[in-house]
């Protein structure tokens, strides 16, 4: 799994306090061979550089892990900021990988606010989806209160991304 974590959010444990480490730890319960891998980039208010670094990251990382272990599958998880970078970084990943990408889930996406771009994702990865945003959060709702854009570790958002990841790599109908 390669989480990317939100704007100024401390990557300790290691992959995000709000959803990376209890994404993966959840799954990791649920799943065997879970690996959790955070997206090399500095997550700050510098979207730009530190988006560019994010994506490259992303990029490398699938297309590496790919060709060193081909039947090796995955999941890709962003927050705020990071599901920004998880949109870019689909749009320059190699239309081969796409099968081996089993869910895509986005918390608190920016891009679904925006309008510009939606929530669209390359074809091959749209059914694949899961968008997660909390009623009112100004990020990726209608909201003006920052505090709903930082309720992603209760447990109805982490519960239930965990099981769409869990029933994507059981192979099971999302």
């Amino acid at each position: 799994m390669l989480l990317a974590r939100g704007t100024s959010e401390p990557g300790f444990p290691k992959y995000g306090v709000i959803v990376g480490d209890p994404i993966v730890s959840n799954v990791s319960a649920e799943l065997s061979g879970v690996q959790g891998y955070p997206v090399q980039y500095p997550a700050s208010s510098q979207i730009i550089s530190g988006g560019r670094q994010g994506v490259d990251d992303i990029v490398q990382r699938l297309t590496a892990q790919s060709s060193a272990c081909p039947n090796q599958t995955f999941s890709l998880v962003g927050y705020s900021q990071g599901a920004s970078i998880m949109h870019r970084a689909a749009d320059r990943l190699p239309t081969s990988l796409f099968p081996k990408i089993k869910s895509v889930v986005m918390f608190g996406d920016p891009n679904l606010r925006l309008g510009v771009v939606g929530d669209k994702f390359p074809n091959g990865l749209k059914a694949k989806v899961l968008q997660i945003c909390a009623k009112g959060d100004p990020v990726c709702d209608s909201g003006s209160c920052q505090f709903y854009h930082l309720t992603y570790i209760r447990p109805e958002y982490i519960e239930g991304a965990v099981t769409f990841i869990a029933r994507a790599f059981k192979g099971m109908t999302l």
